[in-house]
């Protein structure tokens, strides 16, 4: 952990800006990795750099390219979201909800798991409808995956999986934790001292 000049420390790097791109790119791809791997747990797959590519080059482009190009813009639409967690979102969800707003791992943690189902119902409510339903001809998914049938609520857990899998990783590496004083139980008790 660093300690930053504002007497916050965090887990990765000595501000709230650096903490959030690294935990975000950190958070989204483990995510990305862990969607690839649904189709063994018989699960749909969620590739979202190909989804992402296919939205820009449409269903015919190389697949390579659609890769590449998908990859870049979900990335960097993952470390969007967790910098607005972190600089946003974080910070006022200690405000409104009293019991979240000590600075501790395991507050951060429930702060990723909310910014995960938030997202989640981001996804399946808003972006897969109107962004992905026109991809495949429209009339395939439907708000919350609705129209997949069965398969719709197996694609609607997917996506909650992965969300939540992003919004766990995301709270857990970007954990701002209050700086150690000289007081701390750390000094007093010795440990790490010699």
């Amino acid at each position: 952990m660093e300690e930053s000049d504002s007497g916050v420390k965090y887990l990765i790097g000595r501000s709230a800006g650096k903490s959030a791109v690294i935990a975000a790119f950190v958070a989204t791809h483990v995510a990305t990795m862990a969607g690839l791997w649904f189709g063994g747990v018989r699960l749909p797959q969620f590739n979202f750099n190909m989804l992402n590519g296919w939205l820009v080059l449409g269903l015919t482009a190389d697949p390579v390219q659609t890769f590449v190009i998908g990859g870049i813009l979900h990335y960097t639409s993952g470390i969007i979201w967790g910098v607005v967690f972190a600089l946003i979102v974080h910070p006022a969800l200690g405000r409104f909800i009293k019991p979240l707003a000590a600075l501790t791992p395991t507050n951060n943690y429930i702060k990723g798991v909310l910014w995960g189902l938030v997202l989640w119902v981001i996804s399946s409510a808003f972006w897969m409808p109107l962004l992905i339903d026109p991809l495949f001809g429209g009339g395939v998914v439907g708000p919350f995956l609705t129209k997949f049938g069965l398969n719709g609520v197996q694609a609607l857990f997917a996506n909650l999986l992965w969300h939540s899998i992003y919004g766990v990783n995301l709270g857990l590496l970007f954990s701002p934790t209050p700086a150690a004083t000289r007081g701390s139980w750390r000094a007093a008790s010795g440990v790490g001292v010699r």
